[in-house]
């Protein structure tokens, strides 16, 4: 997989008048997991964005200190192509975040995001949703083996070791644009249109989920940006998902 990962990125990068350093693309690219539309209807247990999660029938919704969760995302583990991931190859992952109406809910604080690791996917019930969080359309998904690169460096000292050059910097955005087309992906690296800084919160920490601003959704991270989180190298390697750290911008 990672060598169909490279192929397809080496072609991107010869099309869009990157080939001169298509080494140096190679030593940054990481791979990725793409969310993209499915044609098949939603089904209990499968791959979706928004709407009603599948959850334990013990579970209780999630609240946090301004009211309700609102569901975000779920992942079927067992839709994850063989790729280098570090993800649980079995299972469900949901994901939650801190919504609420007035806008007091910070994507920095903790437990913005919260993700949930279901092992039995069998034993998981559709769960409708509060009244408060329950809006927006859903969608079906499939995961697709894909690959990332990083954002265009954000601070002076990082661009002048940067090996592209300026002149091809809306080259190298429409490269990664084409990586992600959907904006919904897990792993690689976090992206964002605003923010004046890496969002990674330190060398220990990986990207886990990047979601761009939805409108049938109803997602609106930082006035229309990206929502980014990151998850410790170690607890992935664990399967703990209890500590997520987020952004947005």
């Amino acid at each position: 997989m990672l060598e169909m990962m490279n192929t397809d990125l080496e072609h991107l990068i010869v099309t869009l008048g990157l080939g001169d350093h298509r080494d140096a693309l190679l030593v940054l690219a990481r791979p990725a997991l793409a969310l993209v539309d499915a044609q098949e209807r939603l089904s209990p247990g499968c791959s979706k964005l928004g709407g009603a999660p599948d959850l334990s029938a013990s579970m209780l919704w999630p609240e946090h200190r301004l009211g309700p969760y609102r569901f975000i995302v779920q992942i079927d583990l067992r839709d994850l192509p063989n790729n280098d991931h570090g993800l649980p190859d079995r299972g469900m992952l949901s994901f939650f975040y801190a919504h609420d109406e007035d806008g007091e809910s910070f994507w920095g604080d903790p437990d913005y995001v919260r993700v949930y690791y279901f092992d039995d996917v069998a034993a998981l019930e559709p769960r409708k949703p509060p009244p408060p969080v329950d809006f927006g359309s859903s969608l079906r998904v499939h995961v697709q083996t894909s690959s990332e690169l990083p954002p265009w460096p954000w601070s002076h000292a990082a661009r002048n070791a940067w090996p592209i050059p300026e002149p091809l910097r809306d080259n190298y955005q429409e490269l990664r644009s084409r990586l992600h087309p959907s904006g919904r992906y897990l792993m690689g690296y976090p992206d964002n249109s605003t923010l004046a800084y890496d969002p990674t919160p330190g060398p220990e920490w990986c990207s886990l989920l990047t979601l761009c601003s939805d409108d049938n959704l109803e997602w609106l991270w930082h006035d229309g940006d990206w929502l980014v989180t990151f998850i410790e190298r170690q607890r992935l390697r664990e399967g703990d998902f209890s500590q997520i750290k987020a952004d947005a911008g």
